[in-house]
């Protein structure tokens, strides 16, 4: 399961979420020997859309919380963390666009893209705990790694 984080909050209620990268070429004036073209990769972007059950839970990412940062054009912070093999990316992005729908048997959902800005990084893995908790080993599927 991958979870999404803005802002180092979960969104709530995650339904769906992906990552699509996109390389953009500069076709080049020379050919190889059989007469192929060439190009150079330049540039690098990418998207992540989203889809979520809306909730009003404090404690997570909420649909009006995302749209106020759309709103505001304010550069989001984003991670996706994949607790399976605890493989974590991240970096930094804006909201493109936000849509709530409802079907009149179901629950209301939204859906977002939030468009790259800069690089994608590998992040490392963050525990958040209890101050109670401190010099305790955490399990981290099979490796434990003591909070300090």
């Amino acid at each position: 399961m991958i979870i999404l984080y803005i802002n180092d909050i979960p969104i709530g209620c995650l339904t769906s979420t992906g990552l699509s990268e996109a390389i953009s070429f500069i076709k080049t004036c020379k050919t190889t020997e059989n007469g192929a073209g060439t190009s150079i990769g330049r540039g690098h972007s990418y998207s992540i859309p989203f889809e979520a059950v809306y909730t009003m839970d404090g404690a997570v990412m909420t649909y009006d919380e995302i749209r106020a940062y759309g709103i505001g054009r304010e550069l989001i912070e984003w991670a996706l963390v994949d607790d399976d093999s605890l493989i974590t990316e991240a970096g930094q992005a804006f909201l493109e666009n936000i849509e709530m729908t409802a079907s009149t048997e179901d629950f209301i959902k939204f859906t977002g893209t939030l468009t790259g800005y800069g690089a994608i990084v590998n992040s490392p893995i963050t525990y958040n705990v209890w101050y109670q908790d401190v010099d305790t080993p955490v399990d981290e599927g099979g490796n434990y790694v003591l909070v300090a």
